[in-house]
């Protein structure tokens, strides 16, 4: 990974495109068949990053190679400008995503754990028939769109719970503590998590208190195969109240790991001493913790990006 972004630090510029890279593929693959010559494009991935536009290794019939793909605006920080060049592709391919804008009402706010706060809303069911653990949806906020799992759809009674972590005064967590029944939301639905296959044995979820409400759907939809080896990092004990209410999988090995230190950094460690081979991983945690053991978990148990997906829910 290289960058002559100037107004980017190494570290940054880094961050940015490990983001692209791990949870973004669709995205890349819209680029390299947009925006480059490769014959039937498989995958595509960043390989730098420059002011005015990227290098994009695709993968494709004939082979692998590198291309300079140029950023359709540069006026916009380099986010906006990966965005609006994907935007670009889509409009060229005549491939639109599919979204749907909903405006839900608040009927309930209830606290299912610590610092963690639950808006139950009154939506129409029928955008939601293919939800599934990890949907997820963008809700408008006063300081701009945040993304937040859904918890539980009830489809029969019209109600979708989200639950949000409260990170102090950030954005997001002020938009959500200030939530009240009779409230209007509005929300963009249309993201779905990327899952490995986890039910083949040998499975590793781990996260911290971003990821519980995808970790609890995922074991209470775990299907007739052994349960996985959990591993979640809170701060405060009172957590763990969480999963009271998840029947956990026969065989379900859960783990509650103290903070201690940074975020993410005592889930590291525990993820360094597990003794057993894992043969399938999902996680969710801050972006720079989730680099280091989505990098450990894959050269300890020679994962391959399809097996071991550990995505960054919030910037750290």
């Amino acid at each position: 990974m290289t960058t002559t972004y100037p107004d980017l630090s190494a570290e940054e510029a880094a961050a940015i495109i490990d983001h692209v890279n791990e949870d973004h593929p669709a995205e890349l693959l819209l680029l390299a068949r947009a925006f480059t010559p490769a014959p039937t494009p498989d995958a595509a991935a960043v390989t730098a990053l420059y002011p005015d536009g990227l290098d994009l290794q695709v993968t494709h019939a004939a082979g692998q190679d590198t291309y300079r793909v140029p950023f359709t605006t540069t006026d916009v920080p380099p986010k906006g400008r990966l965005r609006a060049t994907v935007a670009a592709a889509r409009e060229q391919l005549n491939e639109q995503p599919r979204t749907r804008e909903v405006r839900w009402t608040v009927q309930a706010v209830t606290s299912p754990g610590a610092d963690l706060r639950r808006l139950t809303l009154h939506a129409d069911p029928a955008p939601l028939s293919g939800w599934r653990p990890g949907y997820a949806a963008r809700f408008r906020t006063p300081a701009g769109e945040r993304t937040y799992t859904l918890r539980r759809v009830h489809p029969q009674a019209a109600l979708v719970e989200v639950d949000v972590y409260l990170h102090g005064d950030t954005p997001g967590s002020v938009w959500a503590a200030g939530l009240q029944p009779g409230d209007p939301v509005e929300a963009i639905l249309g993201r779905h998590e990327t899952l490995p296959d986890l039910h083949g044995g040998a499975a590793l979820l781990l996260g911290d208190e971003t990821a519980l409400p995808t970790l609890a759907a995922l074991l209470e939809h775990w299907p007739d195969a052994p349960g996985p080896r959990v591993l979640i990092e809170v701060a405060d004990p009172g957590g763990a109240r969480y999963l009271d209410d998840v029947r956990l999988p026969p065989g379900t090995h859960l783990s509650w790991v103290p903070r201690a230190g940074p975020p993410g950094q005592a889930l590291t460690r525990a993820a360094a001493a597990l003794d057993t081979p894992v043969r399938a991983a999902w996680g969710a945690l801050g972006s720079h913790a989730a680099r280091e053991i989505r990098t450990l978990l894959r050269a300890a148990h020679g994962l391959d990006p399809a097996r071991c997906r550990v995505v960054g829910y919030w910037q750290s």
